[in-house]
């Protein structure tokens, strides 16, 4: 992402959390659906015992929804916001969060699943590009999965400013990366979600090992 860009981002962020505090408006979710989101990002997975990055975790939401399901996980949220990450750190003072950017930090650590959610609603000057290049890093980033949710090209009217992208766009993207991929289109009319598991090892039958 070019600097600029992120620049725009923190700033547009940090006006909505002037006027909200911490709330979900804040990260620029307005209609209450931020659960569903979660349910669908987290659900095509068994997350129990497991390592999970939140790749632009906000206010730590998704670990705090993950913990009331009763999961035993190992989580750690990344923003490039410090504000956000303030916050996060208030709210949930035994988690590990940190202020990164995964596109531009060498990252040793590796985690089970990589999520992203929302992030990548934002249009920025090249986004197709940006979206590729954290999706490739994500999943470099995993041992077992990513998980991504986006805001869908099938749409009766267009928000100015947010990043709209065919779902075929995505999925062909992915299919780079392994070739077992879930692409979800069934939960909101105008949002979907992709899954990219690391195994994609076939068995004697042609089916993939690890689908269950």
């Amino acid at each position: 992402m070019k600097k600029e860009d992120k620049q725009k981002i923190i700033k547009s962020y940090n006006e909505s959390l002037e006027k909200y505090g911490y709330d979900p408006r804040s990260l620029q979710w307005f209609k209450g659906r931020q659960p569903i989101r979660f349910g669908v990002l987290s659900e095509k997975s068994n997350l129990n015992n497991c390592s999970i990055l939140d790749v632009g975790c906000g206010f730590g939401d998704l670990y705090g929804f993950l913990i009331k399901k009763g999961l035993n996980i190992k989580y750690t949220g990344y923003d490039i916001n410090p504000k956000f990450i303030k916050i996060a750190r208030e709210v949930y003072p035994d988690v590990c969060f940190k202020v990164k950017d995964i596109e531009e930090e060498d990252i040793k650590e590796k985690f089970d699943w990589v999520f992203v959610s929302g992030v990548f609603n934002k249009k920025i000057s090249d986004s197709k590009l940006w979206v590729q290049s954290m999706l490739r890093k994500m999943f470099e980033l995993c041992s077992k999965g990513v998980a991504a949710d986006f805001m869908s090209s099938y749409v009766d009217y267009e928000v100015n400013g947010t990043y709209y992208v065919q779902p075929e766009e995505i999925l062909d993207f992915c299919k780079t990366l392994s070739r077992r991929v879930v692409l979800r289109h069934d939960y909101m009319p105008y949002e979907f979600c992709v899954y990219i598991y690391k195994d994609d090892k076939v068995s004697k039958r042609n089916v993939f090992e690890n689908f269950v």
